[in-house]
């Protein structure tokens, strides 16, 4: 299931796989002056690939290994000829390929292995020019990607929401905050979100974001220091586990943010002061 959103100069291609004739989850890519940032999962691959027919390709950049961001990149290099690159950390697990849950699989497919050429610091196209943005966080091999003359910003999954209520297992909260404040600092005025499509008022929702998951971090270390549970802290600042937390085996869940948040340095969590109201509860929405 494959559908493509005009946004001027870039193309958004929004996909998915069908279980039981309803989307599984929404994930895409974008097609920039010949460039594809990112390419879908594995089970929409084909249908990618033929989406793209008439269209110019010239190069993919993946800007984390998982599976519903690389998963086209073996039909695209077989059928167009298309050059993959991701950065360093991403290549062997590109090449050799990573542990996939159960639940990632039935959302995704199976991912491919493919072999891609490292990232320099820049990507060119015949008309624009890419910086590569290093964002660790939500994966370590995670990069972003900035047009300064545009003012565009392609996130891959460092935004996918301002309010999160689940987060993976292996997620480095610390990380993911640095990385908002790095591209915030950006002087982006347009934000594009793998899985929501360019996202309203870009710049500043990424700055609610980290400010968001800042305040979490700084309320979960209050909450520990005062002796509560890890499911009590759970419930008054993230929420309540649900359905995600049931599907992914626990491999996505609420109480992950407690974990990762605990994980970040106290130095690195702001006093209850730099709070404001509407912060209070980061994981909902």
């Amino acid at each position: 299931m494959i559908r493509a959103v005009d946004l001027g100069e870039i193309t958004f291609f929004r996909m998915a796989r069908r279980l039981l004739g309803w989307p599984a989850y929404w994930t895409g890519a974008y097609l920039v002056d010949g460039l594809l940032v990112d390419c879908g999962p594995p089970a929409t691959a084909r249908a990618f690939v033929e989406a793209l027919a008439a269209r110019p390709v010239e190069a993919l950049v993946v800007t984390h290994h998982h599976e519903d961001h690389m998963g086209a990149a073996a039909e695209l290099r077989a059928a167009r000829g298309v050059e993959v690159q991701a950065s360093a950390a991403a290549l062997p697990l590109l090449s050799r390929g990573f542990a996939q849950e159960g639940y990632r699989r039935l959302a995704w497919g199976r991912p491919p292995h493919v072999e891609a050429r490292e990232l320099g610091d820049t990507v060119a196209t015949r008309a624009l020019r890419f910086e590569v943005v290093p964002t660790p966080g939500h994966s370590p091999d995670h990069v972003c990607f900035f047009e300064r003359e545009r003012g565009w910003l392609f996130t891959g999954d460092l935004f996918l929401a301002e309010r999160l209520r689940y987060l993976r297992e292996d997620e480095d909260l610390e990380a993911l905050i640095a990385s908002l404040d790095r591209v915030c600092a950006l002087p982006a005025r347009r934000v594009f979100c793998a899985h929501r499509g360019e996202v309203r008022d870009g710049p500043a929702a990424l700055a609610r974001k980290r400010d968001r998951l800042a305040a979490l971090v700084a309320r979960v270390h209050e909450m520990q220091a005062a002796g509560l549970a890890e499911a009590e802290i759970t419930r008054r600042a993230v929420g309540r586990e649900g359905f995600l937390t049931w599907y992914s085996g626990g491999r996505f869940a609420a109480r992950h943010f407690v974990r990762a948040a605990s994980r970040v340095r106290a130095s690195s969590a702001p006093s209850a002061s730099a709070r404001t109201g509407h912060e209070r509860s980061p994981g909902r929405g």
